[in-house]
């Protein structure tokens, strides 16, 4: 089959950006784009950084886990730099009390010591192809699901044809509201082993108190390396596979960085709603992030007292607990930026000028004339399913974790059931469910999931409108509805589900037995309510949807210019420069911090700011090498005016000759809107300075193996 190559999308006609504002595609920006680029400091082809068909930088940057993180390859053997906090489920997973790598580090000094870790991924984009047209002209006069149903089956029949003659995976995503239609062809490694990882103390030094804050002095990295079978090609965990091989790698840079030094960013950032309404970042502001921020503030007061009890239980819910903190400092933090930018009145301007715009000529009018109007209704009138939604995913979903299992082995259980037991599919399908339901109880303590049950069903109870729940009295039967904390030791001393040796029984047995246990019944009511909520919803989202992609085309065509779509997971560049930034009256930060700020910030009272000895010591002695600053001190952390979000953790920070300077791990509380807008100003991009990695691997863990392996410029 032969395609188009993406060069530019007729809809965008003017190249002009504001500031270093933007995601973009990279294979979409034109001539003037890249001579912008060029202008500011990129000084390599731009063939370099991306070409469909030859050798280029995005050959050297993955997508993680389907689009959690991003990583890069450091050497021709499939060493990959990302975020620590990117493979702290990995790092967690492979500690215990006696081999505790997040407290003490890890590093393999041979190949055959790298740790193996089932369901990590590594996705590496090979081509991309716009089917806009192809689309489009199927679905003239379509609407609502006539109009999704015609454009999954194109794009299943697309996505086919694509992958017809080659070993790759094939998607088409939709971009700016289903404007846009683009065909992603990318390869998934299977085979990703843990390689080192520095400790805790350094690699999330700060912790939850320094979390999406500046000054920063985390060295938020490990290594992973992607394995290939010995022909090249993706493979599952096998002794006989081999270190991939990358078409591209990246050299690292010890020269350093200055302010104003061009900077530029690869990565998969997950997902932004910048051309959401007002009446949309209103429900995320006034609805959603309270929620958020409630609810897992209450689940982490109950984990955080009992991981300071014990440290089996600190290793247990380390990841669960940095994982949920994340999000709701997230939400804390967003809405104040929302206020302090002033979000929604700048939308509600935005708004206003198009409706002026629109109302001038009887054609716009005509097409664009309702598609505000229907907008405000639908948010109006999903409110309190929007309400009753998101207190049901972060008390019940995200809450107890016995919810979480009782949905998932009862999926298991069910496939299981299907087949014929005894034949090799069955015995296949349960060895595998054997090992999954032993991953989910290695980090279960049910003695503190129960505390977390009764604080989240309290919640949900109180807080969701009955009709928007099931009744109290069928949640928790008469004998119970007057006394919660009761059913909740019920459920935990009845259901199969505390136990593992229990739910191996269960797993094996039919429909019947699944469904009498008490956790499986009452989780399956609580989802059951939340279908419903969910089927009513998709149902007015129709309309949203129609008339949100309809806004989108108009504000394109009011203001002629060249737009970058939502993140959505896809290969993004981001280009700008390192920089200070102000981020109030009187104050200036830097952009570069020092280990002297780690030794300034040691609280031996909080384990957020603990200091390992050997970098102590390290320090007293200024032993840096030939890491070091012109004034003898350590570089730790920097900043950028790069454009990230979720999903760009362990993107590459890159310079102008195209050479990795740094590794890009958080944002800045002052701009926490970015998911929904851009602040000029504020908005920076927090990144670990490449030489504080290079000295952490070299004179912290002594790790010779992997220094052999860079390709360094000096």
């Amino acid at each position: 089959m032969r395609f188009i190559y993406i060069i530019i999308i007729v809809l965008f006609i003017s190249p002009v950006t504001k500031a270093d504002e933007g995601m973009w595609l990279p294979f979409l920006l034109n001539d003037k784009q890249i001579e912008q680029m060029q202008q500011k400091g990129l000084e390599v082809p731009f063939e370099s950084i991306y070409s469909h068909s030859a050798p280029s930088l995005k050959d050297a940057v993955v997508s993680l886990d389907n689009g959690s993180c991003t990583g890069e390859f450091v050497s021709s053997s499939g060493l990959l730099l990302t975020n620590h906090h990117c493979g702290y489920n990995e790092i967690q997973q492979h500690s215990s009390v006696n081999s505790n790598y997040l407290h003490e580090g890890f590093w393999a000094k041979k190949i055959s010591e790298e740790l193996p870790n089932p369901g990590k991924t590594a996705t590496i984009l090979i081509e991309a192809h716009d089917v806009t047209a192809r689309i489009l002209e199927s679905l003239n006069g379509l609407k609502g699901e006539a109009r999704q149903n015609t454009i999954d089956s194109l794009s299943s029949i697309i996505e086919n044809e694509a992958i017809a003659d080659n070993q790759y995976e094939a998607e088409v995503k939709s971009f700016f509201y289903g404007n846009t239609y683009l065909l992603f062809l990318t390869q998934t490694f299977m085979d990703v082993r843990l390689v080192g990882t520095p400790p805790s103390a350094i690699g999330k030094f700060g912790g939850d108190t320094d979390n999406w804050m500046w000054p920063r002095h985390t060295g938020d990295f490990c290594f992973f390396r992607v394995y290939s079978a010995p022909d090249g090609s993706p493979a599952e965990y096998s002794k006989d596979n081999i270190p991939f091989v990358p078409r591209k790698h990246f050299k690292i840079n010890l020269n350093g960085i200055s302010k104003n030094d061009y900077s530029m960013t690869l990565g998969y950032p997950g997902f932004t709603q910048r051309y959401l309404s007002s009446f949309g970042v209103e429900e995320i502001k006034d609805v959603i992030n309270p929620v958020v921020a409630e609810v897992r503030g209450i689940k982490q007061g109950v984990w955080d007292n009992a991981m300071k009890e014990s440290e089996a239980i600190n290793i247990k819910y380390a990841a669960k607990y940095s994982e949920s903190s994340n999000y709701w400092k997230y939400a804390i933090g967003q809405n104040k930026a929302l206020d302090k930018i002033d979000v929604i009145a700048k939308r509600k301007q935005q708004e206003k000028n198009f409706q002026e715009w629109m109302e001038q000529d009887s054609t716009l009018s005509n097409k664009y004339g309702k598609t505000l109007a229907v907008l405000e209704a639908s948010y109006l009138l999903g409110r309190k399913l929007t309400l009753a939604e998101t207190i049901a995913q972060e008390t019940m979903l995200e809450g107890p974790d016995l919810v979480k299992f009782a949905l998932e082995i009862s999926s298991l259980s069910m496939e299981l059931n299907s087949l014929k037991k005894g034949s090799e599919e069955y015995k296949h399908l349960y060895t595998e469910s054997v090992m999954a339901i032993g991953d989910m109880y290695k980090d279960y303590d049910p003695e503190v999931d129960q505390q977390v049950f009764n604080k989240m069903l309290g919640y949900y109870l109180e807080n969701t409108t009955e009709s928007l729940r099931p009744k109290t009295e069928n949640l928790l039967g008469k004998k119970y509805q007057e006394d919660t904390a009761a059913f909740v030791e019920m459920l935990y001393s009845k259901s199969a589900l505390g136990s593992y040796d229990k739910v191996l029984e269960l797993i094996s047995e039919g429909e019947k037995a699944l469904f009498e246990d008490p956790a499986i019944a009452f989780s399956y009511q609580v989802l059951g309510h939340l279908y419903q909520m969910m089927d009513i919803h998709k149902k007015l989202n129709q309309q949203y949807e129609e008339a949100q992609r309809l806004l989108l085309k108009g504000y394109m065509q009011k203001d002629d210019g060249f737009y970058y779509p939502d993140a959505n997971s896809t290969l993004r560049l981001s280009f700008g420069k390192v920089s200070d930034y102000e981020p109030k009256d009187g104050v200036r930060y830097k952009y570069l911090t020092t280990l002297n700020g780690i030794m300034e910030k040691e609280d031996k009272e909080q384990d957020d700011f603990e200091v390992p000895s050997k970098l102590k010591e390290l320090f007293r002695k200024k032993d840096y090498g030939q890491y070091k600053l012109k004034n003898g001190k350590l570089p730790v952390c920097f900043l950028t005016d790069n454009d990230i979000t979720g999903g760009n953790s362990g993107s590459p920070v890159i310079n102008g000759k195209g050479e990795l300077i740094g590794v890009a791990f958080d944002g800045n509380w002052e701009a926490m809107t970015s998911d929904l807008a851009y602040e000029e100003k504020l908005q920076k991009c927090i990144c670990v300075d490449i030489r504080y990695v290079m000295f952490i691997v070299d004179k912290l863990a002594g790790a010779q193996n992997l220094m052999d392996e860079f390709d360094i410029v000096n």
